[in-house]
């Protein structure tokens, strides 16, 4: 035995006038199975799945998320011989052309679920059938809605300890899944630019954070300087004495300064932090907010008490539909995200994304 040998690809799938169809390939034995290759040294294993259902395909895509993990024993052509570690992921196909690595597989094609189920039974790997059966099986049961999940979450890092590595590390993660955003401290934007060059995720930094008790003037030139390098969303903190002090004018003052000087730049998320609040207070917030130009309100830093089910509920009921809710803070699990969502969140800020947007059932990859 030569050793273990990882490789990551996934359950590819797409909807088409309405239903929804999985990519299988036909490899080189006469077998039908899925997408995967050898993932490279430093490559994440989200990249690596991705990488190879492009190579292999032709088809690009984003992580919903984990599958599966299946082990099993191999013997090469060239006498090598060891054990292999798959991992799998359910994919939503986002773009491409169907079109097969001739040298490596014999074809690609899209299946309805039925069919795709059935051949993985009659001409499939043995070891792939569990693989097959839970990915369709979420298909069926979640749908649509999978692929909403990740583009709610606001990827977050904003911890002072926070390097270099763990930013690149955010980043990647977050083309992988397509986030919504990445959210950083301000050092951050220019490079998080760089690193999400060409994708949708947008690069999201904070504005008077934690506190929000710096000048409106400091604000402005922390909107700026965020701006110039790069960012497309703001998340300011309101001067929250200010608004337990009774004075509505300086708060929505504060929030039209950042508001007119990003202009059409950039999307404003009011942070209103809510657990220091009166549920009145956090009905005045979320009015300011609006009045002055903001796109969302927010609950929470993070630093002074976490997201609310009542408070998120309370936020969506006074802007309506005409502004975002984002909740922010102590959103630990799937279960707590999807409780957001349901009672009006549109965006969710957390720094475990990928462990939010797990599917019932979904695997833990280390």
């Amino acid at each position: 035995m030569d050793g273990e040998v990882r490789v990551a690809g996934g359950l590819v799938y797409r909807f088409r006038n309405g239903a929804p169809e999985v990519l299988v390939i036909d490899d080189l034995f006469s077998h039908v199975t899925l997408p995967k290759g050898h993932v490279e040294p430093g490559e994440l294993l989200e990249e690596a799945a991705l990488r190879e259902i492009e190579e292999e395909t032709g088809i690009q895509g984003r992580i919903i998320t984990p599958l599966e993990k299946v082990s099993y024993a191999f013997s090469a052509a060239d006498g090598t011989s060891g054990h292999k570690v798959a991992y799998y992921f359910l994919v939503e196909a986002t773009g491409g052309e169907l079109k097969y690595q001739e040298e490596e597989i014999r074809g690609a094609r899209f299946l309805s679920l039925a069919v795709a189920r059935q051949e993985a039974y009659e001409y499939g790997y043995e070891n792939n059938r569990s693989v097959f059966d839970k990915g369709l099986s979420m298909i069926e049961e979640h749908g649509v809605d999978a692929s909403l999940y990740p583009s709610t979450i606001d990827s977050t890092l904003l911890t002072p300890g926070a390097t270099v590595a763990d930013i690149t590390h955010l980043c990647r993660e977050a083309r992988a899944y397509q986030f919504a955003s990445v959210c950083v401290n301000p050092r951050y934007v220019y490079l998080c630019a760089e690193l999400l060059g060409g994708c949708p995720v947008k690069v999201c930094t904070v504005i008077g954070f934690p506190l929000g008790a710096t000048p409106t003037v400091v604000k402005v030139a922390e909107a700026i300087q965020a701006l110039n390098d790069g960012a497309e969303e703001l998340d300011m903190v309101i001067p929250i004495g200010e608004l337990r002090s009774g004075s509505i004018d300086a708060v929505e003052q504060d929030i039209r300064a950042v508001t007119e000087v990003a202009g059409d730049r950039a999307v404003i998320k009011v942070i209103l932090e809510t657990a220091l609040l009166t549920p009145q207070e956090q009905r005045l917030g979320a009015q300011c907010a609006e009045r002055a130009g903001a796109h969302f309100v927010k609950t929470s830093t993070g630093f002074a008490g976490g997201a609310a089910v009542e408070a998120v509920r309370l936020l969506r009921e006074t802007v309506g539909d005409r502004l975002g809710v984002k909740a922010s803070g102590g959103i630990r699990t799937p279960s707590d995200m999807r409780t957001m969502l349901q009672a009006g969140a549109t965006r969710i800020g957390t720094s475990a994304g990928a462990k939010l947007v797990a599917l019932p059932g979904a695997p833990v990859f280390e």
